[in-house]
């Protein structure tokens, strides 16, 4: 991935007490230089594969982290506790802004 690239990432958290997905989700187009370059860094240190999370504990969350450098795309599952590599990025876009639900 180069600096320049554009990224798109989208969290998706399920489960936990409520059971409530949640969307949240980044693009370095809308952020400010120093900020799309730590996305970039972030998405650049997710684990190359990850499947399906199987079953969890309770009222435990589960991630879907979607990602599209300029049109290539790929999706990282993570369940609680989230490996470290991907724990900035999950906790980054925790605070991020909310998105439409999916269809």
């Amino acid at each position: 991935m180069t600096e320049a690239e554009r990224v798109r990432v989208v969290l998706e958290r399920s489960g936990g007490f409520a059971g409530r997905t949640i969307r949240r989700g980044l693009d370095t187009e809308d952020l400010p230089a120093v900020e799309a370059d730590r996305l970039r860094a972030l998405v650049a240190a997710l684990p190359a594969t990850s499947g399906p999370v199987g079953a969890t504990a309770p009222d435990r969350f589960t991630y879907a982290v979607e990602v599209d450098v300029s049109g290539r795309r790929g999706l990282h599952h993570f369940a609680e506790p989230v490996p470290a590599e991907a724990r900035d990025l999950v906790q980054l876009l925790s605070r991020a802004p909310l998105l439409p639900a999916s269809r």
